[in-house]
């Protein structure tokens, strides 16, 4: 119930009172006085006793919907009327006036950016805002009205002053007459100190000294702060306190606007997928439904984008304006709907995504890699990745700086989507960049694609992935994604500069894909103990799950995570897992983006998951001849690999090559096995293959160490790598008060294997945390010979 409208003489404060007052030191409780019945509100006209029926044609609106006719201004309004409209001098704005009057006094109108319609502003005068505590702490008493009831005008009464309860504490207030109104009663919260709360009657008065602050009674909200104006309250100007009431009026009334566009956008979505799915369902000609159901595609499509562009300027308003906003709203309602607003740009983007995966469909197939199409596949997906980028950057932003949970939103804030989209688009990038003339067996841009789309599968099931392993799987996955790009930037590519362009844009989406991989990663050790952080390389990988099922399709099969060694280095991947005609378990990692092509399958060898050999015998003259041929090579290998590591080659892909060297010279010498007796020669010519195999071993893991060493290229992984196989040394530093050390003396940091079962979680959390300079000087340390061996 509103407030009564006070009169030159309200109730006295002593009337009807119940002395229920208890003591409590330093606070009293106190009971209220009887109601007293509330003033009515006058009526405002409406804006249809302005409307104009006499005019027939108007002229053609400016750009802010204003037509001139005979020197009068008119507007068109909801329902297809027109008003004419007059500048208030009180405040500046349009309002609605009848053609007798020299002074508009109808509604304040504001033109809809979005058309040329004007809206009545819908709110009532003055406009009210919450009331913080820290604002109130000064006024505040040490009155407890806990067990009294306040009147109808929420006031309690008690010692012949008033209180008004605002957040469990109690204020003293008094009548502003001068800033009432019939329509409302405003109040004055006042120190009870100040010479102005001392007036009898309970009256406001301006020209006693003391602070104060304007409130109203809320029926819904209880005491808010209100605006004030004209001669009443602190002696000031009019001017000042009438712009901020106009300021918040106008803020207000755009408000409203926003939330009737939103709504009107939402029913209009809802309107359009609605008639999508009548063209999906109508029977007739293939033809005829697909153009329909096309149109109905695009239709939903240019609603999204005009969607986005209203959401993007309601949010830049709200943040434009927070500072009026927020006397308008609480600060949690500004962070709901700045959210929402959020939320629902997310929404139109899926839209988009929705839409053009329906177009692509219906035009013929979603990855079509035919030569002649291949462009226009990169450009579709172009698109596809940039309405995911743009989603995704609205996810991160609101988890981030909004702080909304992935648990609450996790249908709009995944990233799968946006991963599985980016490993096709690299596939199509790659496909134009695959070189014929490139010379001997080079590694081709499509076989690196294939490799990446592998490791995006991969991490889109991490959800399925026990959360043990997740340490062992990012960092798996990151330090694959680092040997992809360095891949691409040896490709030998076709003549043209615009494969180079098309090159550093794939290896920057690699790259983008391995900062969210080492993100995750970092969030981990920052969030686990020191003694539940076990190191990558000690985690064996190797388990089934069971795929996402598809509501149309058959219940899939189990898929088999695993992490394999092939030419020295491991990788995980994801297959399916078979028994051969022997009884033998293997595992078919297919193409990502053509389950049907197996592209390597797996035995289980020596203890882990290897490539399954494939041997092709040969007679003795052609092993003879690959046996020198690869002799002969071996040097030219090694100066390779050393020249590659003074480039700075990523250490894993110069293992790799060297790896794979070498098992040519293993498999030659394997096969001359066979004519060991036969042939005089054969003994001596396999001991210098297993010789020359060995040797691009050791030159590999050499490197290999040598640049894990550099100080400039740190990470978890290398350095627990080092520590394994006693490059470098762990040591956890005792306390100072352990040592004698003073407290204010600093202990240098030093790594030392000692077998402590928490040296390798204690190392990467430390790294994790930025404690690089540490395990740097360390490296420095361990690149001089021990002084004691």
């Amino acid at each position: 119930m509103a407030p009564p409208s006070p009169t030159r003489r309200p109730l006295s404060p002593t009337d009807t009172v119940h002395p229920v007052i208890t003591s409590a030191p330093p606070r009293v409780a106190v009971s209220a006085t009887a109601d007293s019945a509330p003033a009515p509100v006058l009526p405002e006209r409406p804006l249809k006793d302005y409307w104009i029926t006499s005019l027939a044609v108007l002229p053609t609106p400016d750009a802010q919907g204003i037509s001139m006719s005979r020197g009068r201004q008119y507007v068109e309004v909801p329902d297809g009327r027109h008003v004419q409209i007059g500048v208030d001098p009180a405040s500046g704005l349009y309002r609605a006036k009848l053609p007798s009057e020299l002074i508009p006094s109808g509604p304040v109108l504001k033109p809809d950016v979005e058309n040329s319609l004007w809206y009545p502003v819908e709110r009532l005068v003055p406009l009210t805002y919450p009331l913080s505590t820290a604002r109130l702490e000064a006024f505040r008493t040490d009155l407890d009205f806990s067990t009294a009831d306040p009147g109808s005008d929420g006031l309690y009464r008690f010692n012949g002053k008033l209180y008004a309860r605002i957040e469990q504490h109690a204020y003293q207030v008094l009548h502003d007459l001068d800033a009432s109104s019939p329509q409302r009663s405003v109040m004055r919260i006042v120190r009870p100190g100040d010479a102005v709360a001392t007036d009898a009657g309970n009256l406001y008065v301006a020209s006693r000294p003391g602070s104060s602050e304007p409130v109203a009674f809320d029926s819904r909200y209880g005491w808010q702060g209100t605006i004030v104006y004209g001669a009443a309250g602190m002696p000031r100007t009019v001017t000042q306190p009438s712009s901020v009431f106009w300021q918040r009026l106008e803020v207000a009334s755009e408000l409203d606007r926003i939330n009737l566009r939103v709504q009107t956008a939402h029913e209009k979505r809802q309107e359009l997928i609605a008639a999508w799915l009548t063209a999906k369902d109508l029977e007739g000609e293939p033809a005829t439904r697909v153009a329909g159901e096309l149109r109905a595609l695009v239709n939903r499509e240019l609603h999204s984008h005009k969607e986005l562009k209203s959401l993007g300027k309601a949010l830049n308003y709200y943040r434009d304006q927070k500072s009026v906003v927020s006397t308008l709203i609480t600060e949690e309602g500004y962070r709901t709907k700045m959210i929402a607003l959020q939320k629902k740009q997310m929404l139109a983007y899926q839209q988009l995504v929705e839409c053009g995966l329906s177009r692509r469909a219906l035009e013929g197939p979603l990855l079509d890699l035919t030569p002649d199409r291949l462009p226009r596949t990169v450009s579709f997906l172009n698109r596809l990745m940039g309405h995911l980028k743009e989603r995704q950057l609205i996810a991160d932003n609101l988890l981030k700086k909004w702080k909304v949970s992935p648990d609450d939103s996790s249908d709009i804030l995944s990233s799968a989507d946006t991963h599985n989209v980016v490993a096709s688009w690299v596939l199509t990038k790659s496909i134009l960049l695959d070189n014929p003339q490139a010379a001997g067996n080079a590694v081709q841009a499509s076989d690196l694609a294939v490799q990446f789309g592998q490791a995006t599968f991969v991490y889109a099931a991490l959800g399925k992935i026990p959360q043990e392993l997740h340490v062992s799987v990012l960092s798996g996955l990151s330090q694959q994604c680092a040997a992809l790009r360095d891949w691409y930037d040896r490709l030998d590519l076709p003549a043209g500069p615009e494969h180079a362009t098309s090159r550093n844009d794939i290896n920057a989406e690699i790259q983008a894909f391995e900062h969210t991989l080492e993100t995750r990663l970092t969030r981990i050790y920052l969030d686990q103990p020191d003694s539940s952080a076990r190191p990558a390389p000690e985690q064996p990988i190797d388990f089934d799950y069971i795929p996402p099922q598809d509501r149309s399709g058959p219940e899939p099969k189990p898929w088999r995570l695993f992490r394999a060694k092939k030419h020295g280095v491991s990788k995980i991947s994801i297959g399916a897992s078979r028994r051969t005609a022997l009884g033998e378990e293997v595992i078919d990692v297919s193409n990502p983006f053509d389950p049907k092509q197996t592209v390597q399958t797996y035995e289980h060898r020596e203890g882990e998951w290897r490539p399954a050999q494939t041997v092709r015998e040969k007679p003795l003259p052609a092993l003879l001849a690959d046996a020198d041929q690869q002799l002969h090579k071996s040097d030219s290998h090694v100066k390779t690999a050393l020249r590659e590591e003074r480039g700075k080659i990523n250490p894993d892909n110069i293992v790799e090559t060297l790896e794979e060297k070498a098992k040519a010279l293993d498999d030659t010498a394997l096969q001359l096995q066979r004519f060991e007796r036969s042939d005089a020669n054969a003994g001596a010519l396999i001991q210098k293959l297993k010789q020359d195999s060995q040797r691009l071993r050791t030159t590999g893991e050499d490197i290999r160490v040598r640049i894990y060493k550099d100080k400039n290229f740190l990470c978890v992984d290398r350095v627990i790598y080092l520590i394994d196989r006693g490059h470098i040394r762990a040591q956890k530093n005792r306390h100072p008060t352990e040592t004698g050390q003073a407290p204010g003396q600093r202990i240098p940091r030093h790594i030392r294997t000692d077998g402590c079962p928490y040296r390798r979680a204690t190392l990467a959390r430390a790294f994790s945390l930025s404690c690089r300079r540490h395990v740097r000087s360390e490296l420095q340390r361990a690149r001089r010979p021990p002084e004691n061996p």
